[in-house]
């Protein structure tokens, strides 16, 4: 009987093991992000205040180095915008081919399901509308002067933000570099 419960035991081990996260594919933006540590440009940026996220923003880069469970996720599509309202509303859009056009009408398609509150320095709270429980939490640095090149097309310009997810034992779990889209 002992080795028939091992003999399952390892079985569904095996089995599981088909089950866990997978590394997210690297990206040479990623990689570059990587390499010059975009989280720790704390010497020419400042924490977000709530008018610092008004607006339309799309993705410049995303770092991370969490192995995610699904590496085809939408939140790891190459093409993504933001868009944080006057009235605490937040909305994504994510795609695998370049978003285009005018940001409100990208918006307007895209349900309010999330809403958002700046907290303390920088602490950006997502809730699911309608609900107080916090879904996400990260950290929000405002660009304050133009950086050199990254290596690549990515380079820090006055005014992009650096959101990091903040997973629940206080590790940084992904960074979005984002940039403000015009209106």
């Amino acid at each position: 009987m002992a080795r028939w419960l091992g003999a399952f035991v390892v079985a569904g081990c095996l089995g599981v093991a088909g089950w866990c996260p997978a590394e997210a594919k690297e990206h040479s933006v990623v990689k570059s992000l990587m390499r010059t540590g975009l989280a720790t440009h704390e010497h020419s940026s400042r924490a977000c205040a709530g008018n610092d996220l008004l607006g339309n923003w799309q993705l410049v880069a995303f770092d991370s180095s969490y192995r995610f469970r699904n590496p085809l996720a939408p939140y790891l599509f190459p093409h993504q915008a933001f868009q944080y309202s006057h009235r605490g509303g937040a909305k994504s859009a994510h795609s695998l081919q370049p978003l285009s056009g005018d940001p409100g009408q990208l918006f307007e398609a895209v349900p309010l399901d999330m809403t958002y509150r700046v907290e303390g320095k920088g602490r950006v709270v997502l809730e699911t509308r309608g609900h107080t429980e916090t879904v996400e939490t990260w950290t929000c640095r405002v660009i304050t002067q133009d950086s050199g090149a990254m290596g690549d097309r990515t380079r820090l310009q006055r005014g992009d933000l650096v959101m990091t997810l903040i997973g629940r034992n206080g590790q940084g779990l992904f960074v979005r570099h984002l940039r403000k889209r015009a209106a």
